[in-house]
C-alpha cells in the first residue's frame, strides 16, 4: 500500500431527519476523494459517525417524547441507512456514546489538567426559573447581539455565524417552555486554557491554512485576528461525557469538546492499527465539512491536539462546503423545502443524487440546488453523454460482430493526446478536492468519446463495408468504456460496476494514470441494460 490517508467527515448530529444538504456538505466530497484515493493504491482509513450529544438529542428527544437513548438509536438508524443507500464508503460509520468515547475523553481531559491547561471559574448562566434549570446553548433563544437575528441560539447565531456569551443575547428565552423569565445565576465550570496555546497554534496555522479550501482558510484567519478565549468544556446538563473530577458529577462535557475526539474513537472502533494514521506525522489528513463546522476544526480541535504535546495528526486538507440552498430557500424540514434523504430515492437511484451534488457543489459560494438543475444534468449528462454512449457501442457492435470486442489495431494516437490531457485534469482536480472542477474534466472525457463516435461513423462504415475500420473504431470505444469505469467510479460507483461487468474478465478499477487498451480483441461482453433512464420533471419532483 501507498501512503496513509486519514480522512474524516464532520459527525452529523444524531436529531432529525438528514436531506441533500447534508450529503454534499460533507458525505459525498469525502466519500468520493477516498474511492478515488484507495483507486490509486494508499492507504485509506475513512470514517464518520453520528454525534449524540449536546443539546440536540436532548431537545429532539423531548420533543418526541422518547428517552434520548431510545431516540439516538432511531435517528441512527436513520443514518445507517443513508450511508448505505448512497454508497458512502465508511470503514466505519460509527457514533459518540460509546464506551471507547468515554475513556478517551476523559484520559485527554486528565492529560490536559496535568499540562496544566484546565482551570476551574465562576461563571454566570441563563437559569430557566420555570424549568427549574441552567439552560444549554440550544435551550436558550433570542435576538443575535450582532446582527439582530431573533432566532439565534445561545452561543452562536445562524445567521450571521458569530459566536457569543449566553449573557450577551438579547431577549432570550426557553426553548423548553417558550418563559422569559430567566434569570443569570453563577454556576462553576472548567475551562480550557486556550490562551496559553495561542502561540503554537498560530504559527501551525499560518503553515496549514494556506492548503485549505478558500472558504475554510478565510474563516480560520478571521478567528486569527479576533485572537483565542479560553473555553468552558463542561456543562449544566444530565446527557453526554461525565466529567472525570470531583465536585462535577451532576455535569458533563461540552459537545464540543468531546465531539471532534469522536474521529478518533471511531478509528479505535475501526482498526487496531488506529495510532499509525492518529500518531503518525507522514500521514496525510483530510477533513470535509460545511462552513458552519470549520470554526471548530480550525481552532478549537487543533488547539487541544497542539495542547497535549502528545504528536497528535493534525489536518492537512481543511475542506469546507457552503450551503446548498433548495428551490431559492432554505431546506427545512418545518417549512417542507428540500429533499430529504428518504425520498431521494423514490425519485431517482443514488448515482444520481452523487453526481448532480457534486457537479453542483456549493465550494464557493452558497449554492441553489433545483430540480429543474437536476433533471437537466441527469438527462443530458449521465443519460445522454455516458450511458448512450456505452449502450450504442455495446448494441452497434453486438450487432455486426456479435459478443465479442472486435479486433483492433492499436490506440490512436489524436485520441490518446486528448484523453490523457483531461485525465490529467481529472487527477489534479481529485487531488486538490477541487470537485466541481473534476466533474468538468470527467464530462470533457465523456464528450471525447461521443465526437469520437460521431467523427467516426462506426455504422457509416458497416454500410459500406468497411468491416475492418467499423471494428478498429468500434474497439476504441470498448477502451473508453473500460476507461469510463474507473473514472467515474468513485462519483457513480453503480454505474461504474456495471460497466466494469459488461466484459466477461473482471477488470479491476484502478485509478488509470493514462489512456491505455486492457480490453484484449476477441473478449466475450454482454449488452447491458441502460445505465441510467431520462427523468420528468413532474409535479412529483418538484414538491
Amino acid at each position: 500500500m501507498g501512503q496513509k490517508y486519514l480522512i474524516t467527515s464532520a459527525l452529523p448530529y444524531v436529531n432529525g431527519e438528514l436531506h441533500i444538504g447534508h450529503l454534499v456538505g460533507c458525505w459525498l466530497p469525502s466519500d468520493v476523494y477516498a474511492r478515488f484515493c484507495r483507486a490509486r493504491g494508499r492507504d485509506v482509513l475513512y470514517i464518520c459517525g453520528a454525534d449524540e450529544h449536546g443539546t440536540p438529542a436532548i431537545v429532539g428527544a423531548a420533543k418526541e417524547n422518547m428517552p434520548i437513548k431510545e431516540y439516538n438509536d432511531k435517528y441512527y438508524e436513520k443514518h445507517l441507512r443513508a450511508v448505505s443507500d448512497f454508497k458512502l464508503s465508511f470503514d466505519l460509520y460509527g457514533r459518540t456514546h460509546t464506551p471507547e468515547q468515554e475513556k478517551l475523553i476523559h484520559e485527554l481531559f486528565k492529560r490536559l489538567e496535568d499540562e496544566g491547561l484546565i482551570e476551574e471559574r465562576e461563571t454566570v448562566q441563563p437559569f430557566s426559573v420555570d424549568d427549574n434549570m441552567f439552560l444549554a446553548d440550544r435551550q436558550l433563544e433570542g435576538t443575535c447581539p450582532k446582527c439582530g437575528y431573533e432566532k439565534a441560539r445561545g452561543d452562536q447565531c445562524d445567521n450571521c455565524s458569530a459566536t457569543y456569551e449566553a449573557t450577551e443575547l438579547l431577549n432570550p428565552h426557553s426553548t423548553i417552555s417558550g418563559s422569559t423569565n430567566i434569570e443569570m445565576r453563577p454556576t462553576k465550570n472548567l475551562f480550557f486554557l486556550a490562551s496559553k496555546v495561542e502561540d503554537d497554534w498560530r504559527k501551525w496555522l499560518k503553515e496549514h491554512a494556506p492548503k485549505w479550501s478558500k472558504t475554510a482558510s478565510a474563516i480560520a484567519m478571521g478567528w486569527a485576528n479576533e485572537g483565542l478565549r479560553d473555553t468552558s468544556i463542561t456543562r449544566d446538563l444530565s446527557w453526554g461525557i461525565p466529567v472525570n473530577k470531583p465536585g462535577y458529577e451532576n455535569k458533563v462535557f461540552y459537545v464540543w469538546f468531546d465531539a471532534p475526539w469522536g474521529y478518533v474513537s471511531i478509528s479505535q472502533a475501526a482498526t487496531d492499527d488506529w495510532e499509525s494514521w492518529w500518531k503518525n506525522s507522514d500521514c496525510f489528513y483530510a477533513q470535509f465539512m460545511g462552513k458552519d463546522n470549520v470554526k471548530f476544526h480550525s481552532v478549537f480541535f487543533p488547539e487541544q491536539q497542539l495542547a497535549m504535546n502528545d504528536n497528535w495528526k493534525t489536518v492537512d486538507m481543511l475542506k469546507s462546503m457552503n450551503f446548498l440552498n433548495f428551490e431559492g430557500g432554505k431546506i427545512s424540514k418545518s417549512t417542507g423545502n428540500g429533499i430529504f434523504l428518504d425520498e431521494a430515492l423514490t425519485i431517482a437511484p443514488s448515482d444520481c443524487w452523487r453526481y448532480t451534488l457534486m457537479a453542483s457543489s456549493p465550494e464557493t459560494d452558497d449554492t441553489d440546488f433545483t430540480m429543474a438543475r437536476f433533471t437537466d444534468i441527469v438527462n443530458k449528462d449521465l443519460n445522454g453523454m455516458l450511458g448512450n454512449f456505452v449502450s450504442r457501442v455495446c448494441k452497434l457492435s453486438n450487432k455486426n460482430f456479435g459478443d465479442v470486442v472486435p479486433n483492433g489495431n492499436g490506440i490512436d494516437k489524436d485520441l490518446e493526446t486528448k484523453i490523457n490531457e483531461k485525465l490529467n485534469d481529472l487527477t489534479n482536480a481529485l487531488d486538490k478536492c477541487e470537485f466541481r472542477d473534476a466533474v468538468f474534466a470527467l464530462r470533457s472525457l465523456w464528450a471525447i468519446a461521443n465526437e469520437y463516435m460521431t467523427v467516426k461513423e462506426p455504422w457509416a462504415l458497416v454500410k459500406n463495408g468497411d468491416m475492418v475500420g467499423a471494428a478498429v473504431a468500434l474497439n476504441e470505444c470498448f477502451q473508453m468504456i473500460d476507461l469510463f469505469a474507473r473514472v467515474s467510479a468513485p462519483f457513480i460507483p453503480d454505474a461504474a460496476e456495471k460497466i466494469q461487468n459488461i466484459f466477461e474478465i473482471k477488470h479491476d478499477l484502478s485509478w488509470p494514470t493514462k489512456y491505455e487498451h486492457r480490453i484484449a480483441n476477441g473478449e466475450k461482453f454482454v449488452v447491458p441494460e441502460n445505465l441510467f433512464n431520462r427523468i420528468e420533471l413532474t409535479e412529483k419532483t418538484n414538491e
